[in-house]
């Protein structure tokens, strides 16, 4: 089992508020997944990996630039998955690298990176695992900002800000809604 916090507390130091958002949301994110995963029947491996790769998936945060979120990085914000992914894989993390990279919104592609010009590698970056899938669900469900920080989005409020993405995202989001919400009994209660 990976030191998480040991890897959180080198990148993220403890006194700033952006260690405290991103402790508060990381944990909700990887609850929900562990949930998710359990009720579809993943083996202890499976779910120690997601555990490990949901504590660990927005480390990007720490080299971005988001005030709302105490983040005082040179980058956007949008980079945070690929900053992750190249941290984890610093750290030895390549499996873990790729859930940091692939979980942002429904995942982005190169022709949606290229069209959008958005300031990212030209690459897909799409959640191909079913882990990688069950954390970017339910990372969709919950916010780093302060005021929200505890709040549960819907599964219409998800839907309302993922059609906002585009029909790439939006297909993305019904395939994963399709293999996943019938496990994640919370996103079925409104």
């Amino acid at each position: 089992m990976i030191d998480y916090f040991k890897l959180i507390h080198r990148h993220i130091p403890v006194e700033t508020p952006s260690y405290q958002l991103y402790v508060v949301h990381v944990c909700l994110v990887t609850e929900r997944a562990l949930r998710i995963a359990r009720k579809m029947g993943l083996d202890g491996r499976r779910c120690r990996f997601i555990e490990e790769a949901g504590m660990l998936h927005d480390i990007g945060i720490c080299r971005v630039y988001e005030p709302r979120l105490g983040c005082r990085g040179q980058l956007p914000y949008l980079a945070h998955g690929v900053v992750g992914r190249q941290i984890l894989e610093a750290e030895g993390l390549p499996d873990h690298a790729l859930v940091a990279e692939r979980h942002v919104g429904v995942g982005i592609s190169a022709r949606e990176v290229r069209e959008a010009r958005l300031p990212l590698p030209e690459q897909d970056m799409l959640p191909k695992t079913l882990e990688e899938q069950i954390l970017t669900w339910s990372d969709l469900f919950y916010n780093k900002v302060p005021d929200v920080l505890w709040e549960e989005r819907t599964l219409s409020q998800v839907e309302l800000r993922v059609q906002q993405y585009g029909e790439g995202p939006w297909r993305r989001f019904q395939h994963l809604k399709k293999r996943i919400l019938p496990y994640d009994l919370v996103a079925q209660v409104e």
